[in-house]
C-alpha cells in the first residue's frame, strides 16, 4: 500500500531555483558559453522539481474530489457528527444503573 502524503509533504519551494537562474543569467556577460550551459541545467533541476511537485500534489487526499463534492461531504459529516452528539446526550441521561460495591 502506497503511503499518504499530507500538504506539508509536497516541497514547493521553487524561488530560491528560480534566483539562481536570474543570478547565472545575469552572469551570461562574463562567460556566455559556462553560464548558458547553468542556466540550461538548472532550469532543468527547476521542471523536475515542478514534475516533482505535480506528481506529490495528485497524491494528496482529495483531491480527486471537485469543491462542490468536498463541500458536500463535509455537510454530510457535520450532520452525522451532530446526530451522534444527540444520541450521546439521550443515552447519557437514561437509566443509570447502580452497581453494587462489595
Amino acid at each position: 500500500m502506497e503511503n499518504t502524503i499530507t500538504v506539508n509533504d509536497v516541497d514547493t519551494d521553487f524561488l530560491p531555483l528560480i534566483h539562481d537562474i536570474i543570478k547565472s543569467g545575469e552572469r551570461e556577460n562574463h562567460e556566455p558559453q559556462k553560464s548558458a550551459q547553468e542556466i540550461s541545467q538548472k532550469i532543468q533541476d527547476l521542471q523536475k522539481k515542478i514534475d516533482q511537485a505535480r506528481s506529490d500534489i495528485r497524491k494528496l487526499p482529495g483531491v480527486q474530489y471537485n469543491s462542490e463534492q468536498q463541500l458536500k461531504a463535509m455537510d454530510d459529516l457535520r450532520q452525522s457528527l451532530q446526530m451522534k452528539r444527540q444520541l450521546l446526550l439521550k443515552y447519557r441521561h437514561m437509566y443509570s444503573f447502580d452497581v453494587p460495591k462489595y
